[in-house]
């Protein structure tokens, strides 16, 4: 007999679901202004670092429920200044569409109106104009993360271009355009994107259907290594209530930062340790959210908390420097955030502790290391021989693969490393650098059919 899911409700109470048939669509955006949407450029070296149809697709696919659309200048301010929406519900990042203003001008657009958004020149979304306005990229970007003064208890440094997220909102255009979003022509996902796409409706469906009633989420923006792994089989049994019947894989996929691993070996990758038996393929799910990351640690990790709170999870795993890049940020922000919360955020308690915050609860992970006595990944003192700990480090690993090596089994599948291999032939190197970043922008993760609308 099959047990009833408990799956908590989606944040704000209601799965945003704005997609909606060609049929309809077409009406919907029938005599519209049309724009283009255009990558936000890094201006130091002309490299594409985001692309705005990214967040239509996880406004309209219910992934930033409660939010609907792109944020009006009220909305950007309340997020800044207390991490909430107007309506209330906690939401830490501003989510602007930002456009080329002498074009809008060229346009006619007002207030009131309805913009149809085309993607590569083919209609795409369409946004209900509810405000155009200016801002300071600059104030945004420094408002949106923090400094050391006015949020000491998270920020150590000033942040700045070496920052991706930061740099993100820097190099916005200054003019915006906020209103509902709703997409006319839904796409169809590239491979091998199709087969981890799971939004909200749909994970909670396939949480149902394999009687999972506890799910705990696995954040990455990395090709797992063996720590991954054993984070995942630990954490899965560290959750206040219950040992979680799935573990699920949530990558971020998007523009990345220089240096991190391309988003197909992600996925792939992950995918490898179900595949191949290490993590058994009934409580392991890898699916994939479409979002530039903006490596915001203790924010970032709030948007995760909503985005697989929607998606129906029930516990999410938080280690250290969580979504994090340089030193910008207290290491152990994220784990702080969750435990006590961070007032100079608005958040005076943990974020499953404030009115209308979230319901899916942390599960704050201990670091890990291998330990050569015992021949295995260790935690904490659990096997009494720190002081041999030898650590993982990233850029060692990366390293290691950068010059052809294969890392030693005891830190990569052999599986794995083989997934990183095929799309290193593809790309002529295993890692995000600029000529990977702007095929990306070519190509995009999606494909639209043509679709006859007739614009002004």
């Amino acid at each position: 007999m099959s047990l009833k899911v408990s799956q908590p409700p989606p944040h704000g109470g209601r799965l945003v679901n704005a997609v909606v048939d060609r049929e309809e669509g077409a009406k919907m955006a029938a005599g519209c202004p049309a724009y283009d949407i255009r990558p936000t450029i890094d201006p130091r070296t002309g490299v594409p670092i985001r692309n705005a149809y990214r967040e239509v697709m996880s406004i309209a696919y219910g992934f930033f429920s409660p939010l609907d659309g792109f944020m009006t200048r009220n909305e950007v301010e309340s997020v800044m200044r207390d991490r909430r929406l107007l309506s209330g519900w906690l939401f830490p990042f501003p989510i602007i569409f930002d456009v080329d203003g002498e074009e809008l001008r060229r346009l006619g657009v007002k207030e009131g109106d309805r913009l149809l958004l085309r993607l590569k020149g083919r209609p795409f979304a369409i946004i209900d104009v509810e405000e155009v306005w200016r801002f300071d990229p600059r104030d945004v970007a420094d408002r949106t993360f923090g400094t050391p003064e006015r949020n000491p208890e998270a920020v150590r440094r000033r942040f700045d271009e070496k920052h991706p997220g930061w740099l993100i909102y820097r190099s916005m255009t200054g003019t915006a355009v906020g209103g509902r979003v709703h997409v006319i022509n839904e796409p169809r996902l590239k491979e091998p994107y199709d087969r981890f796409w799971y939004p909200p409706s749909a994970s909670r469906l396939e949480f149902g259907r394999r009687g999972w009633r506890t799910v705990i989420a696995h954040q990455t923006r990395n090709v797992p290594h063996t720590g991954h792994e054993h984070l995942m089989k630990e954490a899965a049994f560290l959750g206040d209530i219950e040992p979680c019947n799935g573990i699920l894989v949530n990558a971020i996929i998007g523009a990345k930062r220089l240096g991190d691993f391309v988003d197909e070996a992600i996925l792939e990758g992950h995918e490898a340790i179900n595949k191949f038996g290490y993590i058994r393929p009934e409580r392991h799910l890898v699916t994939m959210t479409l979002w530039d990351m903006r490596y915001g640690n203790p924010l970032e990790s709030l948007l995760h908390g909503i985005i697989r709170q929607n998606m129906g999870c029930t516990h999410h795993m938080f280690g250290r420097d969580h979504a994090a890049v340089g030193d910008y940020y207290d290491p152990y922000a994220t784990q702080t955030l969750w435990s006590k919360g961070i007032p100079s955020y608005g958040l005076p308690a943990p974020p499953y502790d404030v009115d209308r915050g979230l319901k899916i609860r942390p599960v704050n992970i201990q670091e890990f290391w291998y330990c050569p006595v015992c021949g295995e990944i260790a935690y904490s003192e659990s096997c009494g021989h720190r002081d041999r700990a030898e650590r993982f480090s990233g850029s060692f690993v990366r390293g290691l693969i950068a010059e052809g090596i294969e890392p030693p089994p005891m830190i990569f599948r052999p599986e794995v490393y083989q997934v990183i291999v095929k799309w290193w032939r593809k790309f002529n190197y295993p890692f995000v650098n600029k000529r990977y970043l702007e095929a990306k922008e070519a190509e995009l993760e999606v494909e639209l059919d043509p679709m006859e609308v007739t614009t002004r």
